[in-house]
């Protein structure tokens, strides 16, 4: 392949520009490469010499081969077709942009012949591409010439390397002779004149010579320090004078301060310098003197160089002499504004080549400087991209408008030219004390950024969404540091979309770098692009995927459009070429129901879709004959909380399914002809605040009792709130029971879908219901602020609610009743839980009337808690705590709860008989150890509830027996408990339990009254008393037994250890109560047993008056 020097030798001798560096700098300056240069850069590695030591073009070794800067002809072509092509596709381009010339109509119809079009845009487009042509012809024409050159390109080859080293020698001789001139020039500073060494010798001898003349100089006197201090301090005198009476209508306004010290006087001008004079003589009319200068900004240099110390002072005094202080300040402010220019253009170099290197353009203007700021923002093909720049220079501040100022002065100004057009109505500050240039471009760059971001937030803010307030837009500005400046979009609840302008090259910076974000910023970037449309595209592109790719994970299916977009006009008038669509459907629906999502800058849309089912066996089956049949727009309460719903789609399942269940409720509720009212109402519980359908039903028509005809009169309000609370499958029925999170529900499709509804139901009186807890049962729940029941319904999708809902109100009527005969029971008995389920209340003593100084010193009694389970509908089981006096009579107790009003009547027999049982259980522990001992034994026979019968037998060589009845009765309205002897008439003359009775039945107690042959003790702690007094009485006949058991005794057997004796085996079977535990019959043990088979029961209720 032939070789084309691009770096050689013209015919003309000049060394010819390198064509690659030029192209690679899109058209740049080409810097010119002296010869020398070019020799300088030869190495023997970039010749054409092979392994043969012989050279190709048969030169000597003196001669320097040239092979720098060689491009092979095929690559030279394939370049330039490369950019013949790409200047084709943009003259193409530019073509299109140029407007379409309007031809002229004949009756309103264009499509016509017509004569060759002359318009001025025809014109400019012929124009264009002629000269397009006439370019390309122009560098192929070149390239012609080159490809006849390149076949011979070894004979030029020598001829350049030849031509080469001419030059090269010839440049040597120039170098000799300029050399040689230099030196000769400086040889002449180099001269001294010959030394006087006759006269040094002498006077380095002697100290003097004679024959040096003498001048007949006087020297003035040496003065002392303190004649120095009094000089200076006369000198700040004159100075003092000078300035406040001579000069003080000439001193500069900027001059006016100033300090004295020293012999001088320090004029300072803030933020530029200081200048320190003096004077010569006293006369007011002579000039100041120049001392010292002294800059007064940052940065500068330290101090001044002799050489401009030098001409400072010359120039100065020269001032000063001329146009005095008011010359001397002018000069030097000129200065200074001079020097400010060199070094704010000294920074911007620096920066050039530093961290803003290729985004500054820094150029030199008289006495100006221009910067341009973010050269690279647009690329190099855009020839008419706008171009910003900023110019600071010294403005005269001459009076516009025929207003003058107070001391008008020049200063540094700056104008701010941003894309192409001078900004006016701005002023930009300069910190003339601290020049800074980054602090200037970034102030004047901070202000552009602010005005991009400024004009795309306005854009936005205009729009639906943002005017609605569905979305949150953020303009954060910063012009210290235009890099915080930034443009926050919110895109979902958790992303939002940051839009930001690099402060160095000015281009879109788009966060976060998600699959959009790069399309967009690129975008952005391109000229003639509507930033507020690729922001906007962003946002739907982005909010589509996010809500695809949640419907997929939830058990939505995305598919296809069914039907064709002219369909959809008449749905989405305003669709726009940045809105973004998809549609939805769930698994497990019929195919005819879609769900249409539209998102749009204007606002979200969400359609619910049914399309026709055209016939399988006709031609309609095909997707061009479905068509739309309904299409419904779900409305929701908060548009904002669309996107910020996790759950939003499980919403959208729910509404749907609830409508289905509503169908099927009002379709039963019609049937039984109950009044019904049908209301969309918000549901808290759901994100997207869906109105979900909600039907509110008469009470009354369902229980009849509230209709106020029944005993218990209308206790709750006459209307029920039933609604759809969730939607599951049949498999994640028992999950969502367990209360785990819906959204982690599976998504397989299931044909069976269960509707979990909630009922509401609103009760008149709540204090009837305070003994209830929050939680009433399983799906059962009561408020107490509100007074409202919550009832949880649940059902297979297409079944009915109502007969559920109808039990459950009814369950909640026996409640409220059961409550009732609670709070109409003694003061004794008190509820702790109560549920559908499980009753639990505690019961003590009745009180007692007493004082309640009195009641205050008493201990407090001891309640016993009973439980009252109804898990089983058939039968009530009543459970007891251990140590309950009640144990004994657990089996009646339990017949008493499962009988006809038994519940009614519990609460009143429970605190009644307390006492009694209380007493039976003291007694029976107290005959323990005397039953062991063998001295005696006390049994009890619990008959009925409100009957007890209580039997003491004594040693004695007769059997000795006394049987007590003790039994609840009513006098006068008043409950008591009547002790009486029921075993035969007894031989009074030697009847010991008469004797020892008789003290009782006729001793006066306040707690119980006697009755000669029996007592009669109150309901309450009274008949405790009573009957442990007869147990103590009793219990004195075993002190002093018979002889006759005496001797007994003494001719009975001795035990051997470790056996124990019958009767006292029989003495701890009848007494011994053994281990008691709740829901075992009668005091425990096998005594206890016997003795109920001794006793039959009796029937309840036939002693007692019936209060109830």
């Amino acid at each position: 392949m032939a070789a084309v020097m691009m770096n050689g030798v013209g015919p003309d001798g000049a060394m010819k520009p390198n064509l690659d560096q030029k192209l690679n700098n899109h058209g740049g300056d080409t810097k010119a490469i002296s010869s020398s240069e070019i020799v300088q850069q030869q190495t023997p590695a970039r010749s054409l010499q092979s392994d043969n030591p012989l050279r190709m073009n048969d030169l000597p070794d003196e001669i320097v081969h040239i092979t720098e800067n060689f491009l092979s002809l095929n690559q030279l072509l394939s370049r330039l077709a490369q950019r013949s092509h790409n200047e084709l596709e943009d003259t193409i381009r530019s073509l299109a942009k140029k407007p379409l010339p309007m031809p002229p109509m004949l009756n309103g119809n264009a499509d016509h012949n017509t004569i060759e079009d002359l318009s001025n845009e025809n014109l400019d487009k012929k124009v264009t591409l002629l000269k397009f042509a006439q370019e390309q012809h122009a560098k192929w024409v070149k390239a012609l010439v080159i490809t006849d050159w390149s076949k011979k390109a070894s004979t030029l080859s020598k001829l350049i390397d030849l031509k080469v080293h001419m030059h090269t020698q010839m440049e040597k001789y120039d170098f000799v002779l300029d050399r040689m001139m230099h030196n000769k020039r400086n040889l002449a500073y180099a001269r001294l004149p010959s030394p006087d060494l006759k006269t040094a010798l002498e006077v380095l001898a002697n100290g003097d010579a004679p024959w040096m003349p003498d001048l007949g100089y006087i020297p003035p006197p040496e003065m002392s320090p303190e004649d120095q201090l009094k000089w200076l301090e006369d000198l700040d005198t004159l100075l003092s004078l000078r300035l406040t009476i001579d000069d003080h209508d000439k001193i500069p306004y900027h001059f006016r301060n100033y300090r004295i010290g020293s012999g001088r006087v320090t004029f300072i001008v803030k933020g530029e310098f200081e200048v320190d004079l003096t004077i010569a003589d006293d006369d007011p009319e002579k000039q100041y003197w120049f001392i010292d200068f002294r800059f007064l900004f940052r940065p500068a240099p330290p101090g001044l160089s002799e050489n401009l110390r030098m001409y400072l002072e010359l120039k100065v005094n020269e001032v000063l002499g001329a146009e005095g202080l008011a010359g001397c300040y002018k000069y030097l402010h000129e200065l200074v504004l001079t020097h400010k220019i060199n070094e704010l253009r000294r920074q911007a170099m620096e920066l050039s080549v530093g961290r803003w290197v290729d985004a500054l353009n820094v150029e030199r203007l008289n006495r100006s400087l221009a910067v341009q700021y973010w050269t690279s923002r647009y690329p190099a093909k855009a020839p008419n991209a706008p171009k910003s720049w900023m110019i600071i220079g010294v403005h005269s501040a001459a009076p516009s408008g025929g207003l003058r100022a107070t001391a008008p002065t020049s200063r540094l100004a700056l104008r701010w030219f941003r894309d192409n057009q001078e900004v006016k109505d701005i002023e930009i500050p300069l910190d003339e004390a601290d020049l800074s240039m980054e602090r200037i471009l970034k102030d004047v760059i901070g202000r552009h950024t602010q005005h991009i971001l400024t004009l795309m937030h306005t854009g936005l803010r205009n729009k639906p969404r943002f005017v609605n307030k569905e979305d949150h837009l953020v303009l954060e500005l910063s012009r210290k540091q235009p890099s915080e400046s930034l443009l926050t979009m919110q895109l979902t609840k958790l992303d939002s979309m940051v839009v930001r302008v690099d402060q160095i090259g000015g281009t879109f910076a788009v966060q976060p770098r998600t699959r959009p974000m790069p399309m967009a910023e690129s975008n952005l970037n391109t000229p003639g692009r509507d930033p507020v449309a690729v922001i906007g595209w962003v946002r739907n592109t982005f909010a589509m995927e996010e809500l695809v790719r949640r419907g997929k994970s939830q058990g939505w299916v995305v598919g296809k459009p069914p039907v064709k977009p002219d369909d959809l006009r008449n749905i989405l008038s305003n669709r726009e070429q940045t809105d973004a669509m998809a549609w939805f459907r769930k698994q497990g629906w019929r195919p005819q129901f879609y769900v249409l999502a539209h998102l749009s800058m204007s606002g979200d849309q969400w359609w619910l879709i049914e399309l026709t089912t055209p016939n399988s066996n006709s031609a309609a089956s095909t997707a061009g004959g479905i068509r739309i049949r309904t299409h419904v727009q779900l409305q929701f309460a908060s548009k904002q909380a669309i996107m910020e719903s996790p759950s939003f789609f499980s919403d959208l399942n729910y509404f749907t399914s609830a409508m289905i269940s509503k169908m099927r409720d009002l379709r039963e509720l019609h049937s039984r002809r109950i009044n019904h009212i049908d209301q969309p109402c918000i549901r808290p519980g759901l994100s997207s605040n869906i109105r979900m359908p909600t039907i509110f039903i008469r009470t009354s028509e369902v229980l009849p009792s509230l209709s106020g005809k029944g005993s218990l009169g209308r206790w709750a309000a006459d209307e029920v709130r039933l609604s759809v609370a969730n939607v599951q499958s049949s498999s994640s029925t028992e999950v969502d029971r367990r209360g785990e999170n819906r959204s982690a529900l599976s998504t397989r499709m299931d044909s069976r879908i269960v509707i979990a509804s909630e009922a509401r139901l609103r009760v008149l009186d709540k204090s009837k219901f305070r003994q209830l807890s929050s939680r009433v049962d399983r799906d059962v729940a009561f408020n107490h602020k509100t007074g409202e029941f919550v009832l949880q319904l649940r059902s297979e999708l297409g079944e009915t609610m109502i007969d559920k809902l109808i039990s459950r109100l009814q369950t909640i009527e026996r409640l409220y009743e059961f409550l009732g005969s609670i709070s109409r029971a003694p003061r004794g008995v008190q509820c702790e839980t109560v549920t559908l389920r499980r009753v639990v209340f505690t019961y003590s003593d009745l009180p007692q009337p007493v004082s309640e100084e009195l009641a205050a010193l008493q201990p407090p009694t001891k309640r016993w808690k009973v439980v009252l389970d109804f898990a089983d509908p058939r039968t009530v089981k009543l459970v007891l705590e251990k140590n309950n006096p009640h144990i004994r009579a657990v089996d009646m107790l339990q017949t008493l709860a499962n009988s006809p009003r038994g519940l009614e009547r519990l609460p009143f027999y429970l605190p009644t008989t307390l006492a009694v049982y209380r007493a039976l259980d003291s007694i029976s522990d107290a005959w323990l150890q005397l039953q062991v001992s063998r001295k005696g034994t006390f049994e009890i026979f619990t008959k009925n509830i409100d009957l007890a019968t209580i039997r003491y037998d004594l040693p004695g060589p007769q059997a000795r027996r006394l049987t007590l009845d003790v039994k609840l009765v009513s006098r006068r309205g008043e409950l008591s408990w009547h002790v009486k002897r029921t075993d035969a008439e007894p031989n009074k003359s030697n009847d010991e339990f008469s004797r020892v009775l008789k003290e009782v039945w006729n001793t006066k107690s306040p707690n119980w009254k006697s009755l000669s042959t029996s007592a009669c003790g109150p309901a309450s702690a009274g008949v405790e008393e009573l009957l442990k007094g007869i147990d103590k009485a009793v219990r004195t006949l075993l002190e002093s037994p018979p002889l006759v058991l005496q001797q007994q005794q003494q001719r009975q057997p001795v035990v051997q250890p470790g056996q124990q004796p019958q009767v006292q085996n029989q003495a701890n079977g009848v007494m011994n109560r053994g281990p008691q535990r709740p829901g075992l019959p009668g005091a425990g043990g096998l005594g206890a047993q016997m003795r109920q088979k001794q006793v039959p029961q009796a029937p309840m209720g036939n002693h007692v008056v019936d209060l109830t």
